[in-house]
């Protein structure tokens, strides 16, 4: 199964809703990713939890994204200390399973990082060609807006 970037952000919006509640009854404020993965389109991860913080890094890349118009295909690596992460949305939607060809956005998704970067429609990342791998969204709007 896979979701569109909007039914994974209905998704997110829906556990935090539930987190919240539980965390203001019980203090619990942590979900099995095991249990969560498939409706929140998590592919991969470090950690056996995902906290509420994690869950609104994602929601708040999700909003980003599709206002950025980025409505087709998301997914998220939740990374650890000194594991690769991420968060993408593309603007096709997935027609296997996997990650579809074109363009994306990236998000690190890893505690302490904060950086963006982008492929084009040609296949062009901002960081092929340059000495740094992550970037501003305020450079990954303007990269995308070429």
């Amino acid at each position: 199964m896979t979701l569109t970037t909007k039914e994974t952000l209905n998704n997110v919006n829906s556990k935090i809703r539930a987190m919240e509640a539980i965390k203001k009854s019980y203090g619990l404020n942590r979900l099995y990713i095991r249990d969560v993965c498939e409706e929140l389109s998590i592919f991969d991860w470090w950690n056996e939890t995902l906290s509420l913080t994690q869950l609104k890094q994602m929601k708040k890349f999700l909003e980003t994204a599709i206002t950025l118009g980025y409505t087709g295909y998301a997914c998220f690596k939740v990374g650890a200390k000194y594991c690769s992460h991420g968060m993408w949305a593309y603007k096709a939607e997935s027609t296997d399973g996997y990650s579809p060809d074109g363009e994306c956005i990236f998000h690190s998704f890893r505690n302490g990082d904060n950086y963006w970067d982008a492929e084009n429609a040609d296949g062009e990342w901002m960081h092929d060609g340059n000495d740094r791998y992550g970037f501003t969204l305020a450079e990954v709007k303007e990269f995308i807006s070429k």
